[in-house]
């Protein structure tokens, strides 16, 4: 079999990344038994556990079932999101979706539905070799008894309508995006600046 050159594959990889729903159907197609691709976590949200940087591979299993803990690649709106199940629907209108939360976020992601994700993340690169993905992180008891509010919000929403509850999610996400601004201007106003400079 001829590999293909290196331009070859970043030419098609930068067409993926400019369309994560084209991926989707890239995954679909490639789905079978011991199947998967690698990647690159670029943002913060799984804190210490997948920095940025870590390489990640993802199984393209065909009929998977995504279960609570299981760390999962999946296509939120333009791009590729690597979070931690946190709830899988199984009855109502919650059956096929799942609720997703990152390791360093307090709030869940909107709902995704399962045709959404690409495959589990089976394996993190380490020196020496792949490892599973480690477990969810100790938090405080302030962060824990937030991120239970605001999971029980995001499942009992979604046994009613996964529309409200992406709307609801994403006002939450806004909510704590604003709050984390306020904190941080905060702390900047109150320390003091560099000597000698009023």
């Amino acid at each position: 079999m001829a590999i293909p050159s290196p331009e070859i594959v970043e030419a098609v990889g930068g067409l993926l990344r400019a369309d994560p729903a084209r991926t989707l159907a890239v995954a679909e197609s490639l789905r079978a038994p011991g199947r998967t691709y690698e990647s690159t976590v670029t943002g913060m949200s799984m804190g210490p556990g997948l920095p940025p940087g870590s390489r990640i591979r993802v199984a393209l299993v065909p009929d998977a079932s995504f279960e609570v803990g299981e760390v999962v690649a999946f296509v939120a709106g333009e791009r590729i999101v690597v979070h931690r199940v946190a709830y899988r629907g199984r009855a109502a209108a919650a059956r096929g979706h799942l609720v997703t939360l990152g390791d360093a976020t307090l709030v869940p992601d909107p709902p995704v539905a399962t045709r959404q994700v690409h495959g589990a993340v089976t394996g993190v690169w380490r020196p020496g070799g792949w490892v599973p993905p480690a477990g969810p992180p100790r938090r405080s008891l302030p962060a824990r008894a937030v991120r239970a509010l605001s999971l029980a919000l995001a499942v009992g929403a979604l046994q009613v309508s996964p529309r409200a509850t992406a709307r609801v999610m994403t006002g939450l996400h806004r909510a704590a995006a604003a709050l984390r601004t306020a904190r941080v201007g905060g702390r900047e106003r109150r320390s003091p600046g560099p000597p000698g400079r009023s």
